[in-house]
């Protein structure tokens, strides 16, 4: 099938030869009523030439007569007649009617009689004036009596010739009639057939197009409705061009359908048979969707909790309601709280909660896990932690303090070896006693039982104190300590941030060579105050930027040995920062230094 620009072309082209035809049916007509009023005219000339020619004839004869009564009577009329006249008509007669036989017969012998009567007539006229002598009128009579049969044959033809032409004449009105009759005929069933084949044609093509469209249209609807399409429209135009696609994207779509049910079955399997319980709330906290993990978690079946808050599944106390108007930050918050079950029983789980957007409504996602498991390890932790306060740091603050004594030579002089084992069982003491010590502060910060007071404090202050507690550290490994003066007032633990700051001193100016400086800077925004602890020392490589803060890691395995440390300060410097609620990182470049950086909120409610 041909495209819809093609078969408009040839609509237009059909239509365009019906007009054609038409205009030159008409063309026809016109010549045709052009000749017919030519034949009128020459039918008109014909007539009157005929009527000349008998008039002519009939002049030349009466003449001949007066001029016979005259010479009966003694006198001698003058006899006329037109030789160039009538040799002329009879010669166009002749031309007009070459096509009649019978005018063609009567010309021919009206010439040949005329061709002998006329030369005795004119033989007559010049002869007049000796007519009168003796013997004269007898030659005439007889020469009138040689001539009489052809002009008496004159006489009936010449009549003849004239009625001929006046029924030439007489026929053309009817011809134009019967002319003009057959033209509207024809303008009548012309334009009567054009309207029948343009409505035709209109109506074939619309209808047509129009049936094509309704399929297309059918199949529109049927494809949003994710039924069955009709079969596929037949030819190559547009139309079917856009059938065929949305076939193509129907069978697509069933695909994709049939994909996505296959996904969204092994999702909600996988969310079915998650360890972890789950539930969406809508966006006044109610519950709208559970997996079967919860249902047999907290002994409840479905209909028990739908469209109930999730505090049903908390002990009382739980600020469950205030957790979930929090959760329109798009930031999952974990809470430990203690879930209740439907027998009574609780048990510690953490509460996972985030905000999430779906068809254009807010809704909460909550998970919570059973951390019974983590929260028995964490108390064998910090019972651990509490048996080795009691049980390892203790003797060993007392065992440094022997060693003390003993260096001092307060229970007596010792020889050189003997202090030189002293002093290095002394060191190994006190660094087991600071780690110990990072220990506990680790585990008071991860449990949350540190406390952090916030105050009003000048960050020149902090420097100050910062800078003070390490100056003795710095001029034993020959390093240069500077800092960029701050007039900024800032509210947080002032003892927790010279802590960190210490801490990163300490780190800056061991891994720091002879002679370089060691710089403290600020830069300050609007909300924030950004604290960096710049050095010149060997770097850090990219791959060990992000690990740099987890608890016992080390740039180098040497590190600890050569350099000291426990590898638990950046951990500790991690946690106390994000108690202000602020952030710490590092930016590092090998063999070029590093810059240890924290930002703090200028004002701090902080956290305990």
């Amino acid at each position: 099938m041909l495209s819809l620009a093609k078969q408009g072309i040839l609509l237009v082209a059909f239509l365009l030869a019906c007009e054609l035809t038409f205009i030159g049916t008409l063309a026809w007509l016109l010549s045709q009523a052009e000749e017919e009023a030519a034949r009128q005219e020459r039918a008109r000339e014909v007539s009157a030439r005929a009527g000349r020619l008998m008039l002519v004839m009939y002049d030349t004869g009466d003449a001949v007569g007066r001029y016979a009564r005259s010479l009966q009577l003694g006198t001698a009329d003058s006899v006329s007649a037109s030789k160039e006249e009538v040799p002329v008509i009879i010669s166009w007669l002749k031309n007009e009617l070459k096509d009649n036989e019978e005018a063609i017969a009567l010309l021919n012998r009206i010439d040949e009689n005329i061709t002998v009567c006329l030369p005795v007539i004119t033989d007559i006229q010049g002869k007049s004036a000796t007519l009168a002598e003796p013997g004269a009128k007898a030659a005439w009579d007889k020469k009138r009596e040689t001539i009489q049969p052809m002009v008496n044959q004159l006489v009936k033809d010449i009549p003849a010739l004239i009625a001929i032409g006046q029924k030439l004449e007489s026929t053309g009105p009817d011809l134009e009639r019967a002319t003009r009759r057959q033209t509207q005929i024809i303008l009548i069933v012309g334009l009567l057939l054009n309207l029948v084949v343009a409505a035709l044609i209109a109506y074939f093509f619309t209808s047509r197009i129009s049936g094509r469209l309704e399929h297309l249209a059918e199949n529109v609807s049927r494809l949003e409705a994710g039924e069955n399409l009709r079969d596929l429209m037949d030819g190559n135009d547009e139309i079917a061009t856009v059938d065929a696609v949305l076939h193509e994207t129907a069978t697509a779509m069933r695909k994709e359908m049939t994909m996505l049910k296959a996904s969204e079955a092994r999702v909600r399997a996988l969310i079915e048979n998650l360890p972890v319980s789950i539930a969406m709330l809508d966006s006044n906290g109610n519950i709208e969707f559970m997996n079967s993990t919860l249902e047999e978690s907290f002994d409840y079946s479905n209909h028990q909790l739908m469209g109930k808050r999730l505090s049903k599944l908390f002990a009382s106390g739980e600020k469950i309601p205030d957790l979930v108007a929090n959760t329109q930050s798009r930031s999952p918050r974990t809470t430990e709280l203690r879930a209740l079950c439907r027998n009574g029983q609780t048990f510690p789980a953490e509460l996972t909660m985030s905000a999430i957007e779906m068809d254009g409504a807010h809704k909460t996602l909550a998970l919570i896990v059973d951390s019974s498991e983590k929260f028995e390890i964490k108390q064998m932790r910090q019972a651990f932690v509490a048996m080795v306060r009691t049980e390892l740091k203790e003797p060993l603050t007392k065992v440094s303090s022997f060693f003390n004594r003993l260096q001092s030579n307060a229970l007596g002089e010792i020889n050189s070896k003997t202090a030189e084992t002293t002093k290095l069982m002394q060191q190994n003491i006190e660094r087991l006693v600071l780690l110990l010590n990072d220990l506990f502060d680790l585990d008071k910060l991860e449990s949350g039982k540190i406390e952090i007071e916030p105050a009003a404090e000048s960050l020149n202050s902090i420097f100050e104190r910062s800078l003070n507690a390490v100056t003795v550290f710095a001029q034993k490994h020959k390093v240069k300590l500077e800092a960029q003066p701050s007039p900024a007032m800032l509210t947080v633990d002032g003892n927790r941030i010279v802590q960190v700051l210490v801490n990163l001193l300490s780190n800056a100016i061991k891994f720091s060579p002879a002679g370089s400086t060691v710089t403290l800077a600020t830069r300050e925004s609007p909300n924030h105050i950004e604290i960096g602890v710049i050095d010149r020392g060997r770097g850090i490589p990219q791959s060990q930027l992000q690990a740099v803060f987890i608890a016992y890691r080390q740039v180098e395995a040497a590190d600890a040995h050569k350099k000291g440390g426990t590898g638990l300060g950046l951990a500790i410097c991690k946690a106390i920062i994000e108690a202000h609620n602020g952030e710490i990182g590092v930016n590092s470049e090998e063999g070029k230094g590093s810059v240890f950086w924290f930002k703090l909120p200028r004002s701090n409610g902080g956290s305990a």
